[in-house]
């Protein structure tokens, strides 16, 4: 299954993505814990820096600038267990989606990820214990989607031959301030008004890239984001128009183009 890193989804869209036209996910089963296989695959989800809504609090977390997970199983898993034997062995391809709020229902994929090294027998609430995972995400261009805009200047050559590539912020990758963005602007561009919803339907829904206002790479690099004042939602054409001139268009001189 292809998901779209940085995107949010429900249990039931992901779901969905497996077991297509049957409906809603039911209620209840694995689906409904911290993850659950289907076939070769691996759907974990992730609690981030809040308790889960049973009230465990496992220290899972993610690094932004490293884009490694700590990722704690189930109570009482170790690595003995076919599962984890199977996912050190990179015989099982693992999706990690996280949230940030356990009330939220939505979880923001992060990626496929692989297994670097692990530990058995980490207290995680007293006296219950679980394995410990640190875990690398990989950086597929094809899960990176709304994070960039095609590049055609670029002397990277893909498998598929066209002198194309992805360009995506490598100082900010923090996907909780991405959400915090969309979740107070909407999924529409604030430059020209478009709607993914609006103009493909479902397909759209959910979807917007998110642009630094003062792109960290022409600023000195790392600083502290302010989600609502240093983002922005825009659609894929405002986006790569910014990033034609160097330095990028500030929005609201795109906003004086678009209306002179």
């Amino acid at each position: 299954m292809e998901f779209i890193k940085f995107t949010q989804y429900t249990r039931d869209e992901i779901w969905q993505n497996y077991y297509p036209n049957q409906g809603h996910k039911p209620k209840g089963g694995n689906w409904d814990t911290g993850y659950v296989r289907e076939g070769d695959e691996l759907i974990a989800f992730l609690n981030i820096d809040a308790k889960g809504r049973t009230g465990h609090d496992f220290q899972n977390s993610f690094d932004t600038e490293t884009e490694q997970l700590i990722w704690f199983g189930k109570t009482n898993t170790h690595s003995e267990q076919p599962l984890f034997k199977k996912l050190i062995a990179k015989e099982l391809i693992p999706h990690f989606f996280a949230r940030w709020d356990s009330s939220n229902p939505k979880f923001t994929y992060l990626g496929t990820g692989s297994v670097i090294s692990f530990k058995d027998n980490i207290e995680i609430e007293a006296d219950k214990f679980a394995i410990e995972l640190l875990i690398q995400l990989t950086n597929d261009p094809k899960s990176i989607g709304n994070e960039g805009v095609v590049n055609p200047d670029s002397d990277r050559i893909p498998y598929f031959g066209k002198k194309v590539s992805t360009i995506v912020n490598r100082f900010e990758r923090d996907p909780y301030k991405r959400v915090l963005c969309l979740e107070h602007f909407g999924y529409k561009c604030q430059i020209c008004d478009f709607s993914f919803l609006e103009k493909y339907g479902e397909i759209g829904k959910d979807f917007c890239h998110v642009h630094h206002i003062e792109p960290l790479s022409e600023v000195g690099g790392e600083r502290d984001i302010d989600p609502i004042k240093d983002l922005i939602p825009v659609c894929a054409n405002c986006h790569a128009i910014i990033h034609r001139k160097k330095p990028a268009l500030k929005p609201e001189e795109l906003r004086a183009i678009l209306n002179s």
